[in-house]
Formats: C-alpha cells, sequence, structure tokens
C-alpha cells in the first residue's frame, strides 16, 4: 500500500521525466555516481524512487525501534513518503536523496550511543558515514557539529570519542584528495571543495505557487511536532527524551542548510520532521484530528505533484 502511495506521487515525474539535479559544483561521490550510471533520465529517478521507499523503512525502523512511534507502525514511512514527495524537485535524482539515505545509516549506530559501555566504535561508523555523505553533499560536513552535541547531550565525555569522529569524518576525504593529487588535481579539488561551502539566499525561482504553498503547510506541520514534542519532553524517559533533543537539533542544522544552491535542498527536512511527526500522531490523544489533517497533506500533494504536469504544457 505504501509502495503504491509513493508510485502515485512520483507518477508525474515519470511521465515528464525530471531533470537530475545537478548543483554548480557538485561534490566528488555524486559526480562519480552520475558518470557510472550514466545519462538515461528513467535509470536516475528509479534509483532515486527506491533509495525514497528505502528510506521510508529506515526511518520506521528507528521510529519504532528508538520510541518515537508503537513497535507496531509504519507510522514512519507514511509520513516521509509524504514528505519526500511533496515539492516537485523533491521527486527526481539530487545528493539530498543520497544524504537523507546516509543520514538515517548515521541515526542508528548514533541513537545507541547512550545504550553502549564503548561508544567510540559507534562513534567511529557515524563519523565515517557522514564523511561519505559530505562527499556527495559537501555542506553535510556541518552535521559534525550535531554529532558532537549529541555525545554532549548523551553525556558521552571522553576526549577520544571527539578525536575519532574527527578522524572518521576526514578518512574518506583523504582518499578522494589522495586521487586528486595522484592526478594532479589539487587546486581544482580545493576549488571545489571551497565553492561548495558558499552559502546563499534561498532560490525560490524553481517553485511554483502550488509549491509554495505546500512547503508553508509543510513547515507549519512541523513547527506543530516541535512545539508538542518540546512540551511534552518532560514527560518521556531520559533515553528517549535525549534523543528528541538531538532530533531537534538535526531540524535546527537542516534549517541552517537552507541557504543553498537548489530548491531541492530542503529536502533534507523531509527525516527530522518526519521522526517528530511521527512521534506526535503516534501519542495523540485526539488521533483521528491528525488522521484527517495527514490525509488532507496527502491530498493537497498529490494535486500539487499532478498540477506540475499542467506547468509544462
Amino acid at each position: 500500500m505504501l509502495v503504491f502511495l509513493a508510485a502515485l506521487l512520483w507518477l508525474p515525474a515519470f511521465l515528464l521525466p525530471a531533470k537530475t539535479i545537478i548543483p554548480e559544483h557538485s561534490a566528488p561521490l555524486y559526480q562519480l555516481f552520475l558518470f557510472l550510471i550514466g545519462n538515461n533520465v528513467y535509470l536516475h529517478l528509479s534509483i532515486a524512487f527506491v533509495l525514497t521507499i528505502v528510506s521510508g523503512l529506515l526511518l520506521n525502523q528507528i521510529a519504532t525501534q528508538f520510541g518515537f512511534t508503537e513497535k507496531i507502525s509504519q507510522l514512519g514511512t507514511l509520513v516521509y513518503i509524504i514528505f519526500s514527495g511533496a515539492i516537485v524537485s523533491y521527486t527526481a535524482m539530487s545528493p539530498m536523496v543520497m544524504v537523507n539515505f546516509l543520514m538515517l545509516l548515521i541515526l542508528m549506530p548514533l541513537f545507541k550511543v547512550a545504550e553502549s559501555k564503548e561508544p567510540i566504535l559507534l562513534t567511529f561508523n557515524t563519523s565515517f558515514i557522514l564523511g561519505i555523505a559530505a562527499l556527495f553533499y559537501l555542506p553535510a560536513l556541518l552535521f559534525i557539529l550535531l554529532l558532537w552535541i549529541a555525545l554532549m547531550v548523551f553525556r558521552v565525555s571522553q576526549w577520544r570519542n571527539y578525536a575519532v569522529s574527527l578522524v572518521g569524518i576526514l578518512l574518506p576525504f583523504i582518499f578522494v584528495f589522495t586521487w586528486y593529487f595522484w592526478n594532479d588535481q589539487t587546486p581544482e579539488a580545493y576549488s571545489l571543495f571551497l565553492s561548495s561551502l558558499e552559502f546563499h539566499l534561498p532560490d525560490t525561482t524553481n517553485y511554483s505557487f502550488s509549491d509554495i504553498g505546500i512547503a508553508i503547510i509543510l513547515l507549519l506541520f512541523t513547527l506543530v511536532a516541535v512545539t508538542k514534542t518540546s512540551n511534552s519532553l518532560m514527560e518521556k524517559n531520559i533515553n528517549i527524551r535525549h534523543i528528541l533533543r538531538i532530533t531537534m537539533y538535526y531540524l535546527a542544522f537542516v534549517l541552517a542548510l537552507f541557504f543553498s544552491e537548489s530548491s531541492a535542498d530542503s529536502l533534507l527536512m523531509s527525516v527530522p520532521a518526519s521522526l517528530l511527526l511521527a512521534s506526535v500522531f503516534s501519542e495523540s490523544k485526539n488521533p483521528k484530528w491528525f488522521e484527517r489533517a495527514l490525509r488532507l497533506l496527502l491530498l493537497l500533494v498529490l494535486i500539487n505533484q499532478y498540477l506540475s504536469l499542467f506547468y509544462a504544457v
């Protein structure tokens, strides 16, 4: 059922193939990925679609395993599929599709740090995957601060964990820069790295009026989720409280990345917003109201996606 819903949201992208999003200063692994899979836009869309489905399933596993939702629930997947297909530019291959998938792989070990007697291995794994994510989308380096904040929230005070996190995130870059050095392309590597970290005013030119309307609605849903989560934090056990706080910090870091080159960058908000919304919906004392709100959001998102077919005519 959820796969059918995702297919319904992505169908306009296949009927009117969306161009693969290639930022002006693409990160090395994203460039390599596009080179390896070629120029077939339908293959690009298919990979992005499958990654979105897998990401939704991973997010739901995180939601059920770490107390965001009930143990038997598909709510996390549902919310993620709606959020990640809400705006037309989201239903295309982009570095953000990759980063969302990798960030979910990061959250799995990160949320286990508090329960681990030796968190140093989890810290290394988390930071190493983060380094790979940054090679798809260089501004993701900012998330190293999120990792350090998470360690502080979980009260991991050993300096070795912070040192290991730096080693982990830098290791993929050492491999890549070694390749650039070996091929006498070191100046190009530095130029690419610095230009990719430039911040810009948000670009709204790629948004239709319906996209802007949906974006505002998504932000309102997210604001409600953050407010309700903040107000109920003290009712949770300490571990879930820490996890929810880290998720809200994650959302704050994503908002900081809005100042970038592509409107699709806001897709990064899908992971933390979906986790918080799934938590609020799951614990709601008036589930019918939230169910109606979610159905209305789904209807508006579907209308927005299929309106794109008429805009193109």
